[in-house]
């Protein structure tokens, strides 16, 4: 089963390869998660809210989740940065 086929990426941490917490995948799909917060969302301002990197697990669907810049993401087949 193959969630994103042929777009699905590998990612690394400091250069290390990550592997799914669940089942051990090694493809995956990137998604941006808005991290809202009560009072942002409360003064109509969530758009104003910080993001991170969901790192979605192309075997299961488990979706790990990331700030900043640590994770970087690349084309399996080419080895380009994603």
């Amino acid at each position: 089963m193959s969630l994103f086929g042929k777009n699905a990426l590998v990612a690394t941490i400091n250069g290390e390869v990550f592997r799914c917490l669940v089942c051990q995948g090694g493809l995956f799909g990137t998604r941006t998660i808005k991290l809202n917060t009560g009072a942002m969302e409360f003064l109509d301002l969530a758009w104003a809210n910080r993001t991170s990197l969901g790192v979605i697990c192309d075997n299961c669907g488990y979706i790990h989740e990331f700030l900043g810049d640590v994770i970087r993401m690349w084309d399996p087949e080419s080895g380009a940065p994603a």
